[in-house]
């Protein structure tokens, strides 16, 4: 059915029996096209492969063992379909051509305390040393006695089952991967293609990181070495490590794999604490939803640097979410103060204060009034008076001078006056001298 449903779809793209279909099935045709031309290059016309090439009939009749090695690529890659029969199919006969392709290797990861489920481990250890204590028991017993082929406490030949494994874990399934079906369009819109890729390749890092520490665990042999309590760096080998560990934090962030990416920037910042790190982390808090640590990460953010304003807006978006739409206003008036052309703050603020009608303006000052007592404490101003040289005052010894002159000259005048008689008036300007008639004689 599969088969037969892409070779209608071949003969639908080809140009000369388009023209024999009918009119809506050449506008769709038409449609299609135009929206695949916008695309980037397929698979197909990477590998220069045909849509008639991915049938039953011709996979059989391929004898090119790299043809057939690209056609499974375009059939894992999804891009023409989901279609798991033509799959298996095609990996059947490239494994009869090519058994030794990459694309049929299936790594799996070794079965170590750090690779199973705690539970599981004890389970198996138990089982082990149980077995290691029956062994030596019997093999006590057969030093001990003479071997007899009818003996019954001889073990039997052992099967292929694990006589460790539980019955349980024999019958589990293996669950399967979700697979988007070829017509969920949907699912398909929502599908972004970068991020999936990028979880393959951190789930593909993971996995070869994994396997390389297991097998240099298992090459090395077992050496008891007393490693120092702490490795001891130096601030720029700090700096350096924390980096990576941020950059690799944003890996995970970009994969929407945020409890990964706040375990990293975690780590990151025990090494060297930086702003950007204190940023990044407070936004994979707030998308898991976990305010509050969101809220004090954007707080040693801004006491590493107040002025940043991508921690007040995640802050602000933190104390929003969380009910708190009071303190989310107060942080974008602070965004505000900072970068007054700021869209989300002024879009923000307007919506709350339309919510909350009596909170103030942004730009609005609080004033501080400090109260003062009734009682006037005196000021020395003699205190405050130094001259740099005293100099005496001289006035009341010039007035006490002037007063001696004063009473020294009227006494002077007061002797030099002559005695009158004590009915003549005495008065301040003295009269002249009567004015004598000269004689006849003098005459």
């Amino acid at each position: 059915m599969q088969s037969v449903t892409i070779a209608t779809v071949s003969v639908a793209l080809t140009g000369e029996r388009s023209q024999q279909l009918p009119l809506h099935a050449q506008f769709l045709l038409y449609g299609s096209r135009t929206k695949m031309s916008n695309k980037p290059a397929r698979l197909l016309e990477k590998y220069d492969l045909l849509l008639d090439h991915l049938d039953f009939e011709y996979i059989r009749k391929s004898t090119n063992g790299r043809e057939v090695e690209n056609i499974v690529k375009v059939l894992r890659s999804g891009e023409e379909g989901y279609f798991p029969q033509l799959t298996a199919f095609a990996e059947e006969r490239l494994k009869s051509l090519r058994p030794d392709s990459k694309l049929l290797r299936k790594e799996q990861p070794l079965a170590t305390k750090h690779t199973l489920p705690e539970q599981q481990w004890k389970e198996i250890s138990s089982n082990l040393s149980e077995w290691e204590s029956m062994v030596k028991t019997l093999n006590d017993e057969l030093r001990s006695a003479r071997i007899d082929s009818e003996d019954s406490t001889i073990p039997k030949i052992r099967g292929t089952l694990d006589p460790f494994a539980s019955n349980e874990e024999q019958t589990a399934k293996v669950p399967h991967s979700k697979v988007i079906t070829y017509c969920d369009y949907d699912k398909w819109d929502k599908f972004d293609a970068d991020t999936e890729m990028l979880k393959m390749d951190l789930d593909e890092e993971r996995h070869r990181e994994m396997v390389r520490i297991n097998n240099q665990k298992n090459s090395e042999k077992p050496n008891i070495i007393e490693l120092p309590p702490e490795v001891k760096l130096s601030q720029q080998e700090k700096q350096v490590v924390a980096g990576k560990l941020r950059e690799k934090g944003n890996d995970y962030f970009r994969a929407k794999e945020f409890k990964e990416a706040v375990d990293e920037y975690g780590k990151s910042l025990d090494l060297y604490r930086t702003a950007a790190c204190f940023n990044n982390r407070a936004l994979a808090y707030i998308k898991l939803q976990r305010y509050n640590e969101a809220i004090a990460d954007c707080n040693e953010c801004l006491t590493l640097e107040p002025e940043n304003v991508k921690a007040l807006l995640r802050k602000a978006q933190a104390l929003f979410s969380s009910g708190k739409r009071r303190e989310a206003y107060k942080a974008y008036c602070d965004v505000l103060r900072l970068e007054p052309a700021n869209a989300i703050a002024l879009t923000n603020t307007t919506s709350l204060r339309r919510e909350l009608p009596d909170l103030p303006p942004p730009n609005a000052v609080r004033l501080s009034i400090e109260e003062v007592g009734n009682a006037v404490t005196e000021i020395d101003f003699s205190e405050l008076i130094r001259p740099k040289k005293i100099i005496k005052d001289k006035l009341p010894d010039a007035i006490k001078q002037l007063k001696k002159d004063s009473a020294d000259l009227i006494r002077h005048h007061t002797k030099a006056q002559p005695k009158h008689t004590d009915t003549e008036e005495m008065t301040l300007f003295p009269k002249p001298p009567p004015r004598r008639t000269p004689l006849i004689e003098e005459l």
